[in-house]
């Protein structure tokens, strides 16, 4: 659900609960006085009109403000969802607010309110318990009739076990050859594109061909920049290069890391399906939290003429000096 969708769900519960009650009053002074029911009624359009200004001027502050992890909002979600799914909602959220608290953007306050929510949400949706098994039955005398039943398959089967075996064998022996053939062509294929352009046609991970000291340099201009929304150490980029990071890292603008990357890939320092690598292992995501797909950083990409000129010029002079460290 997004927040206009909340905050429109919201306002059309609040408005038909007023109605509701507004009409029903209507109806009870009609029938004690006509005057009586259309006096209410003049009132109850005023009533009605400043409900509706101040709905309207609720919805424009509620778009500025986070409403994620508010209990209004989580309730009205969980209200579209299936009883199995409501518990792993609530831990997918509870893991979302936890990787929101790692950057240190929560007030201790907004953070008390949040705790306090999810405790509430979690006892009032507890996890299933299990049903409780029946009694087993007694295990020797079910074994005994298992052993016997058992005994009688293999007699049966024997008679036909030596033909199978013979003819799996040579499906076996045929498979085997096909699949070393495959192989061995997929192999040249291999060989043939890693002669062409240096790296795996199919890479796992961004193939970096940096040093130590590359990687440390190129993570010391990117705290300089501001890449990402906190500094990274030499450590995270080798892990995030080997796509062995622990959680994605939040960028501040997509142009940037987009150009960074293109202009490492047209260093030869890493593999060409940089963006495929890094949309398939989650590498980065917005500054909206978003996860970053490979059509996002082509975009960014296009779009990186768009970086300010000083900005633009410090990338360069990184990249520069990553090579100069070799």
């Amino acid at each position: 659900m997004t927040k206009v969708e909340y905050i429109r769900a919201s306002h059309r519960e609040a408005n038909r609960k007023l109605r509701e009650w507004l009409d029903g009053m209507c109806r009870r002074l009609d029938g004690k006085s006509h005057v009586l029911g259309w006096l209410f009624r003049a009132v109850t359009w005023i009533v009605i009109g400043v409900v509706y200004l101040v709905s309207w001027l609720a919805f424009v502050v509620t778009l500025f403000r986070d409403v994620r992890f508010t209990l209004h909002f989580m309730e009205c979600e969980i209200g579209d969802l299936p009883p199995e799914k409501v518990r792993a909602y609530l831990i997918g959220r509870q893991q979302e607010y936890t990787r929101r608290l790692s950057y240190g953007s929560v007030s201790a306050k907004e953070q008390k309110r949040i705790d306090k929510t999810f405790e509430y949400l979690f006892a009032k949706y507890p996890a299933p318990v299990p049903p409780i098994e029946e009694p087993l039955p007694d295990p020797a005398a079910e074994r005994h009739t298992q052993v016997m039943g058992g005994i009688t398959e293999v007699r049966t089967a024997m008679d036909s076990v030596a033909g199978y075996t013979s003819r799996k064998d040579r499906e076996d022996a045929e498979r085997e050859k096909k699949e070393a053939e495959a192989l061995a062509i997929a192999e040249k294929r291999r060989q043939q594109h890693l002669s062409k352009s240096g790296f795996e046609p199919h890479p796992e991970d961004f193939s970096p061909k940096l040093s130590d000291k590359q990687i440390a340099v190129l993570a010391e201009r990117m705290n300089e920049i501001g890449v990402f929304r906190r500094d990274v150490t030499a450590e995270e980029i080798t892990r995030l290069l080997l796509c062995e990071h622990i959680e994605p890292l939040q960028t501040t603008h997509n142009k940037i890391i987009a150009l960074i990357f293109d202009k490492l890939c047209a260093e030869g320092f890493i593999t060409p399906k940089w963006q495929r690598v890094a949309a398939d292992k989650k590498c980065f995501v917005s500054k909206m939290g978003k996860p970053l797909t490979a059509k996002d950083l082509s975009s960014a990409k296009q779009a990186a003429e768009l970086i300010p000129e000083k900005k633009y010029e410090k990338i360069l002079d990184c990249i520069d000096e990553v090579k100069r460290a070799r």
